[in-house]
């Protein structure tokens, strides 16, 4: 991959450029913890067509931090001003969006209040709220272990918790890598909004043509998640990706990749 740019202000972000300029632009999204690592196979395929950014979420890879944490509540908001500096930094009006879980939920709600700028939507093993129980044991846990035991802790158990193969898939190292990378402070605040996220309403101001894909071995999102999902979008095509987990763009990358590309052809320039 080329060199990542960087978006300036505050907090700076940190996306890759790739592909053709003139072409469909489509952004993926990573997950909670990762970083625009764990996109490369995608990313190669895509931009053999089309322009592909890859950004990292603030606190997340190269991208920086901002030390006003939003409230709770806030998150989407400041994940979907987020993106807007990407695409106005790459001068790209207009683009889809594929997005992995943490990544999905980021996508939902950019496409839900910038409407105008989404050409179509890819949410893969994500959520758009948890059971309060649920919310506050995963912040519990994975917040917890974060700043008692260490981020290498963290990232090594995360690893042996998420994937289903064995052994783990190309790329199980980049996404350890990136979360033992991570600020423990920054991994916790990041923790409370992903998993305290609640905009099941937003879904149906999403008007873009939509993808929901889920991993069927994933048992972190599991399916009725991604059925409320693919429910509260007008059209949305609900589709398995065999032989996955959680991070099904990595477990099984050929036949992901295939159901993103041949959406992404089904929509052209929607």
């Amino acid at each position: 991959m080329n060199q990542p740019r960087t978006t300036g202000g505050h907090p700076d972000l940190s996306y890759l450029d790739l592909g053709p300029r003139s072409a469909e632009a489509v952004v993926l999204l990573h997950s909670l913890g990762a970083d625009g690592r764990m996109w490369r196979q995608q990313a190669a395929v895509l931009s053999e067509r089309r322009r592909v950014l890859v950004p990292d979420s603030r606190g997340h890879g190269a991208s920086g931090w901002d030390e006003r944490v939003p409230a709770d509540g806030e998150w989407p908001s400041a994940w979907a001003d987020d993106l807007d500096r990407v695409l106005d930094d790459a001068r790209v009006g207009r683009a889809a969006l594929v997005g992995v879980s943490l990544g999905g939920i980021q996508a939902i709600a950019y496409a839900s209040s910038r409407p105008e700028r989404v050409s179509g939507i890819v949410v893969a093993d994500g959520f758009t709220e948890l059971e309060p129980a649920v919310t506050e044991a995963r912040i519990a846990a994975l917040a917890g272990r974060a700043r008692e035991q260490g981020m290498a802790a963290l990232a090594d158990s995360y690893v042996a918790d998420t994937f289903t193969r064995t052994p783990p898939p190309d790329g199980a190292e980049a996404v350890r890598k990136a979360i033992a990378g991570m600020d423990a402070d920054r991994y916790a605040a990041v923790c409370a909004g992903c998993f305290g996220v609640r905009i099941t309403d937003r879904l149906a101001a999403v008007r873009a043509p939509a993808l929901v894909l889920w991993g069927e071995r994933d048992a972190k999102t599991p399916r009725p998640l991604s059925e409320r999902i693919a429910a509260g979008i007008r059209g949305a095509e609900l589709r398995t990706v065999p032989e996955a987990g959680h991070l099904s763009n990595l477990e099984n990358p050929a036949e992901f990749t295939r159901l993103v590309e041949g959406f992404l052809d089904r929509i052209g320039g929607s």
